[in-house]
């Protein structure tokens, strides 16, 4: 289903409340018993219409401002959602597209026990949903539901990593980076969520690598007996009514899903849950780029020199007492930087435009493998004469980094994966190379995800649509 709402249309005379006698409904009238199916969805929409009409509760609001167009998308919003179908709404600046959605997204959550998630682009609008929207919604309906903003987890600090860096300073860390790290130990005694925002200052990013919290590190398990801060934020999104996240973590934790193969998952990224896409039009790029393949240069270089970097002489080898393993990671370094060096040179990057389509397999030659799967060895053997948990799960992830790091500069090279596009970027004053891959079109992965399945989810934005009246 689709709707085109602006801010200019059409007063909705047909679409006032049908109540007897010309009575105001009350709050416990719209919030009454509501059954499924067709009657369920006849009542929501009804509840909808009274709820936004001229004279309805929302005319209690300070500021209340009567928009047919407002009360036009919240009824089809709950139809939407009562009948378990997706819904594409274009609706232009001024409609309160906010609260059009959230009003019955919360009564809807409310009484069938449903988790509501509400995915964004913009940290703004996330705050705004958070500190503003939701608040206000939930207080017109009286309704008191949890509502919580879901980061991802590399937002979070691991407090056994954080212990386990502490211990190795010497081996890990140049006098500067251990000066940071002295700093956010001292954060840590104090913060309440253990999250990079209320942190007062911005860390290096190799600093914050090693004490983050990580998928294969920072476990339910292992973290049982401390106070996990990601582990805390995951309780309370278990237990929310309401979740706000961004549309990159949507489609990293959908991604998750899909490597699971749960064939009983009933809704998107919780068993009963449903969505809504606010700021929509960046779906389609934003679900390209989580679905396809970036891979720089100094983001492979960042992870290899976690294991050991030749220049500081500092990294989880050094750490070890591992010369072996420090050669190994010195040696792919070097033959890294040729590689990239390589795929640079095959690339016709002319003046300033830094894009190079890649059109055949075979670009370079995969100089890389044979030295990955060596240092990748050298960790499992390393590994398994490890007592120590932490370094060893350290170790662990890092071998897991260079195997995704192998598979994908050959699934690139081969061009591997079909109906893909791929180029090389040149990017920033240093020329970080990237290698990119994204699928030509996403249309009927949503297809599968989105709109061939019984599950409510809600696109709005003020532009959808590229011209046709009915956003086909």
């Amino acid at each position: 289903m689709t709707l085109r709402i602006r801010s200019t249309a059409r007063h909705l005379a047909a679409m006032m409340p049908p109540f007897m006698n010309g009575e105001r409904p009350s709050i416990t009238d719209l919030l009454g018993a509501e059954a499924n199916g067709e009657e369920g969805c006849s009542r929501l929409t009804d509840r909808m219409q009274a709820f936004f009409a001229a004279d309805g509760p929302m005319s209690d609001g300070e500021g209340f401002e009567y928009r047919p167009q407002q009360q036009e998308m919240a009824v089809a919003v709950a139809e939407a959602l009562a009948t378990s179908r997706p819904l594409m709404v274009e609706a232009g600046t001024g409609v309160g597209k906010s609260l059009a959605y959230l009003i019955p997204a919360l009564l809807h959550a409310a009484k069938h026990n449903k988790k509501a998630i509400v995915s964004t682009h913009t940290i703004n609008l996330q705050e705004q949903l958070i500190l503003k929207d939701i608040p206000l919604a939930m207080d017109m309906l009286g309704l008191d539901l949890k509502a919580v903003l879901y980061k991802g987890r590399g937002n979070y600090l691991c407090p056994l990593r954080l212990q386990a860096a502490m211990s190795q300073t010497r081996e890990l860390f140049s006098s500067s980076e251990d000066q940071e790290l002295q700093a956010i130990w001292e954060w840590s005694q104090t913060t309440k969520d253990g999250s990079l925002s209320d942190l007062t200052f911005t860390p290096n990013p190799k600093v914050w690598a090693q004490v983050r919290s990580e998928p294969h590190v920072c476990t339910k398990r292992r973290c049982k007996d401390t106070p996990c801060y990601y582990q805390a934020l995951r309780k309370r999104v278990d237990e929310a009514h309401v979740v706000v996240m961004n549309h990159t973590l949507f489609f990293t934790l959908l991604g998750a899903i899909d490597e699971m193969e749960d064939p009983n998952m009933e809704g998107f990224l919780f068993p009963n849950d449903f969505v809504v896409f606010d700021e929509a039009h960046t779906l389609e790029n934003v679900a390209a780029k989580q679905l396809g393949l970036n891979l720089s240069y100094s983001n492979a270089a960042f992870d290899l020199h976690r294991l050991y970097n030749p220049k500081t002489r500092k990294g989880i080898f050094q750490s070890l007492r591992d010369p072996t393993g420090a050669q190994a990671v010195a040696d792919l370094s070097e033959e890294m930087e040729f590689f990239f060096n390589e795929i640079e040179n095959s690339c016709r990057f002319q003046g300033e435009h830094r894009v190079h389509r890649v059109r055949d397999a075979g670009l370079t030659e995969d100089t890389l493998a044979s030295s990955i799967i060596g240092v990748e060895k050298l960790i499992g053997q390393r590994s398994d004469d490890l007592d120590d948990e932490n370094k060893k799960l350290e170790l662990e992830d890092l071998g897991r980094r260079l195997q995704d790091l192998r598979l994908n500069i050959r699934g690139f090279l081969d061009q591997e994966w079909n109906n893909h596009v791929y180029w090389v970027e040149r990017v920033g004053q240093s020329a970080n190379v990237t290698l990119n891959a994204a699928p030509l079109n996403i249309a009927e992965r949503f297809r599968d995800i989105f709109f061939s399945s019984n599950k409510p989810v809600i696109l709005t934005s003020a532009t959808l649509g590229t011209g046709e009246k009915d956003l086909s």
